[in-house]
């Protein structure tokens, strides 16, 4: 069992299909989601806080306009890819099967894990619903969409699964506003928090406030042990960001 002292940004299904203006099923005023999520990611990555997305695989959506249904995320096109800002460097990808294996070294090695899901519920890729049942995580921060399905879904799992769930209004997505303003209703009856981008920064800082002059620190040592040939990162740098 692998126990992460910190939050964990549960990051769902922000894919080009889903918050591209012109993506094939797109939520909705899904611009309006791009500046608080690229504001936390960039923010995530400065701290170092973990992070586990989900990305949907060949899934069959209803049009937007409540046509007929159609193909969505499709690997191999635009749509299937997350968008841009919310990929970060350090990251491991998993592909849809039935493993359940993970690594025994959790974060350290990659900051981001990405999971391919085979429908709109999380907790059907093994691996995944691994790491959610069995990891100790001190809150997840959960974002993403769509709200009438998978964000819904996670909320009410990972309670289930006795984790802290917080809920950041300003990064979720719904397809449609009067279902997703039923899904928010249910899961505001629940024990969860609901945060804001600005709110998560402020809590972070106000717990760590020097952390990120610490890690510019240890980069620095870092880059100058490599300018003389020495590769060993400084312990500093190593784990995970603790709040």
């Amino acid at each position: 069992m692998m126990t992460i002292p910190g939050p964990v940004i549960l990051d769902l299904n922000t894919q080009r299909d889903f918050l591209s203006t012109d993506g094939a099923c797109a939520i909705f005023q899904a611009e309006k989601l791009h500046d608080p999520l690229r504001r936390l990611f960039s923010f995530a990555h400065k701290m170092r806080l973990p992070i586990v997305s989900t990305r949907l695989h060949h899934q069959q959506m209803p049009d937007p306009q409540r046509g007929p249904t159609r193909m969505v995320c499709t690997p191999g096109t635009p749509g299937y890819q997350k968008m841009p800002f919310t990929q970060l460097r350090r990251r491991q990808e998993w592909p849809l099967d039935c493993g359940t294996d993970l690594p025994v070294e959790g974060f350290r090695l990659a900051q981001q894990f990405i999971f391919d899901l085979p429908n709109l519920n999380l907790f059907e890729c093994p691996r995944l619903d691994r790491l959610l049942s069995e990891w100790t995580v001190e809150r997840f921060l959960i974002i993403g969409c769509p709200l009438e399905w998978t964000v819904r879904t996670a909320v009410l799992g990972l309670l289930q699964r006795r984790h802290k769930v917080a809920v950041l209004s300003d990064c979720l997505g719904m397809w449609d506003p009067y279902e997703g303003d039923m899904a928010s209703r249910q899961i505001e009856s629940k024990n969860i928090e609901w945060l804001t981008v600005d709110k998560v920064i402020e809590q972070c800082r106000a717990v760590h406030p020097n952390r990120t002059s610490h890690l510019l620190r240890a980069k620095n040592r870092t880059v100058q042990a490599n300018t003389h040939g020495i590769t060993k990162t400084p312990a500093k740098t190593r784990g995970t960001f603790r709040i």
